[in-house]
């Protein structure tokens, strides 16, 4: 489909969009971890350099089934996934190195109001109980599946069913934890939020970093692909100022502050933007062809596994038609189950000789390369390309 074919930009509204045909080819995956098939649309706004799906009838039939079909963290039983240090592997749950941040930061204080928009299971507000525990606590989701078991959080006053235009009061804290990569005119919904702030209040943006963490293009229900420099422009354009803008609280993921700036800014995008964002993507799923080819290659005799049961992994065993023998994985609430009928081994667990696949950039990957390597010499751990 040409440019001129498409939908006008989600971000910013521009008429034309600049589609990546080298997408289609590529099968893809859910954000709660499931293989899905090759296709969709992805494109580069011409004015705005926003990375974008084509948000038309057949993109929301597919969502509509990732979302019927949604079970988070799966392969845990529930259970929120950790973030592991490349180095050390230790790892500790995203929201609480989230909300860690935020008390280290001076942003947030000893008591507070906060509400969580997209709450899921609770996994931020049970961080904010642990580590705020004078804040009172608020979330809003879709529907009641977790009703129960979030509003049985300490702290929490209510999980409420809808928007949060329905909750009542105001807060000092509106956070959104990967929620904005889901959301049509992510702008505008973050300008309806500023309504829920107090006078001073902020507002937390967590998202994934395409640049640094190529798999986010591949999942089929995101409908925005974040940059550091696109997430500044729909938080200004949704007239949210950011007072943070990091790149290192969580690895491979943007974190953003912002205060209402009082309007809608007409934000402009460095010079170039456009260029840049296509070429990054090119590079990207070059990438990630080279990964499915390579790693095809690598699994065709003797026993094969994949490190992880997260996004990544869970795309390649897709790419792979299932010629996976086990996964490899650090997280103890993983280690013992199975993941689509393959069993779940700690590095220690793999079997001797076996040849481990780690879909990891390469700034992480060889950390955590080396550090298996000297712990498990019986296994050959392996490498995608280097990332430029």
């Amino acid at each position: 489909m040409a440019a001129s074919d498409s939908l006008p930009c989600h971000l910013c509204g521009h008429a034309v969009v600049e589609p990546v045909p080298e997408y289609a080819a590529l099968r893809r995956v859910t954000s709660d971890c499931k293989p899905w098939a090759a296709g969709g649309w992805l494109g580069v706004c011409r004015a705005c350099g926003g990375v974008q799906k084509r948000m038309d009838a057949t993109w929301r039939a597919e969502i509509e089934r990732v979302y019927d079909e949604y079970t988070i963290y799966h392969q845990s039983g529930g259970t929120e996934q950790p973030v592991f240090a490349a180095a050390t592997g230790q790892g500790k749950a995203r929201s609480e190195r989230i909300v860690e941040r935020l008390v280290e930061s001076g942003l947030a204080g000893s008591t507070g109001r906060l509400l969580d928009v997209g709450c899921g299971n609770g996994a931020l507000l049970r961080a904010c109980s642990r580590l705020l525990p004078g804040w009172a606590l608020a979330g809003t989701e879709i529907n009641d599946k977790y009703k129960t078991e979030v509003e049985a959080i300490p702290g929490v006053s209510v999980m409420q069913v809808g928007g949060a235009a329905d909750v009542p009061g105001e807060f000092d804290f509106v956070t959104l934890v990967h929620v904005l990569e889901h959301v049509p005119s992510p702008s505008e919904f973050l300008a309806s939020l500023k309504a829920k702030l107090v006078c001073g209040g902020n507002l937390m943006v967590e998202v994934p970093n395409y640049v640094d963490n190529p798999f986010d293009l591949l999942i089929v229900d995101h409908s925005t692909h974040f940059s550091a420099e696109v997430l500044r422009g729909v938080a200004a354009r949704g007239g949210v100022a950011a007072r943070v803008l990091a790149t290192d609280w969580v690895a491979k993921e943007l974190t953003l502050v912002g205060v209402p700036s009082g309007g809608q800014s007409a934000y402009s995008p460095a010079s170039g933007h456009f260029e840049t964002s296509l070429a990054q993507v090119g590079q990207r799923l070059g990438w990630l062809s080279a990964m499915s080819r390579q790693a095809r290659e690598l699994a065709q005799g003797g026993s094969f596994g994949l490190f992880g049961t997260s996004i990544a992994a869970m795309w390649l065993f897709g790419e792979l038609e299932g010629r996976v023998d086990f996964f490899v994985d650090e997280d103890p609430t993983r280690v013992g189950r199975t993941c689509f009928g393959k069993p779940v081994l700690s590095p220690q667990q793999a079997p001797a000789g076996s040849r481990v696949w780690m879909a990891l950039p390469s700034k992480i990957g060889e950390q955590v390369k080396a550090r298996l390597t000297s712990q498990c010499s019986n296994l050959e751990f392996h490498l995608p390309p280097e990332l430029v």
